[in-house]
């Protein structure tokens, strides 16, 4: 065995060979430092080969745990969104003309003032309606909105001064036999003008509006009548949009009645538009700034019986 061989026995005195130095403890040491950085080294360089995929790991799990949850919420929205609007589209018919309850407070507030009156459609429907105030003066026929008991509107003006106030309210509303519908409905604003004509002999010189009954008001102005429109609708398929928003878009709703295009032109020098209700201002300005021509009205605290007698004397200052 050559002297190589003899002193290559460990890597310490192998180092102190080719050194020439005989101190056993420095190369010791230095040998133990550098297997203590050979095995950090080696064991880091293995964690830095291994976290990604462990990070990488952890990130795809909590990615596709959150779009499972996200895809999951997105379909109970989705099936909670087509049920509402199914829902909306079967119930399309009740919510664009919505039946008046009976008021019996209304109807009590008016006895002995009001006069009873009926109107019998076409098909025998019969109607009942009301005439207050002396039935020689003019006529002004109100045509209540589609949920409203024509007796709320007489109880709440009272009475008007030179002119007889008719009524009616529509089939299926207020104790009336019927469905109403969007067939029916411009049928009988035709026939109760035909039957409020009747009351003096003489066509109504006022028609009165309300909400959609705005509609019917303005559908049935033949010659010079004066128009009052309160808080109007000038289209039923908006209103029902308007309402719903987004639940419910506009493209969806079958209904089509509204106002004819003609009809709101030619009433625009005649109309008069009351905003009553706070709830309604927006929708009202909207609707009355489509009548180029017509006088607003505006409420402010104000009784709707001096709104009326300010529309009918034709005093379009607003009441501040």
């Amino acid at each position: 065995m050559n002297t190589f061989e003899k002193r290559s026995d460990t890597l310490p005195n192998f180092f102190r060979y080719i050194q020439g130095t005989p101190n056993p403890i420095l190369w010791t040491f230095v040998w133990k430092q550098a297997k203590v950085l050979f095995l950090y080294k080696h064991n880091f360089f293995i964690f830095l080969n291994l976290r990604p995929m462990i990070s990488n790991s952890k990130i795809s799990t909590i990615l596709k745990s959150a779009l499972f949850r996200i895809l999951r919420l997105a379909g109970i929205l989705a099936v909670i969104y087509v049920s509402m609007v199914f829902y909306l589209a079967l119930t399309e018919r009740r919510n664009a003309f919505p039946r008046a309850i009976y008021h019996k407070e209304a109807n009590e507030a008016i006895q002995g003032k009001a006069k009873t009156l009926t109107c019998t459609l076409e098909d025998g429907t019969i109607l009942n309606g009301f005439s207050l105030g002396n039935e020689t003066d003019p006529t002004m026929l109100y045509y209540p909105e589609a949920d409203e008991d024509a007796a709320q509107f007489l109880a709440q003006v009272d009475s008007l001064p030179g002119v007889s106030v008719v009524t009616f309210n529509y089939r299926g509303s207020a104790q009336n036999k019927g469905t109403p519908s969007e067939e029916t409905f411009a049928q009988d604003a035709a026939q109760i003008a035909e039957c409020a004509t009747q009351v003096n002999g003489h066509a109504p010189q006022t028609l009165v509006g309300r909400g959609m009954g705005a509609i019917s008001a303005i559908n049935q102005h033949r010659h010079n009548e004066q128009i009052i429109l309160i808080d109007p609708i000038f289209d039923i398929a908006e209103a029902i949009h308007q309402k719903y928003g987004f639940l419910y878009p506009k493209f969806l709703v079958r209904t089509d009645f509204k106002v004819a295009t003609d009809k709101l032109n030619s009433a625009q020098n005649n109309t008069t538009v009351v905003s009553d209700k706070k709830q309604f201002e927006n929708r009202t300005y909207l609707e009355y700034s489509k009548l180029g021509n017509a006088k607003l009205v505006l409420r402010n605290g104000e009784s709707l019986q001096k709104l009326l007698i300010l529309a009918l004397k034709r005093q379009f200052i607003p009441i501040k």
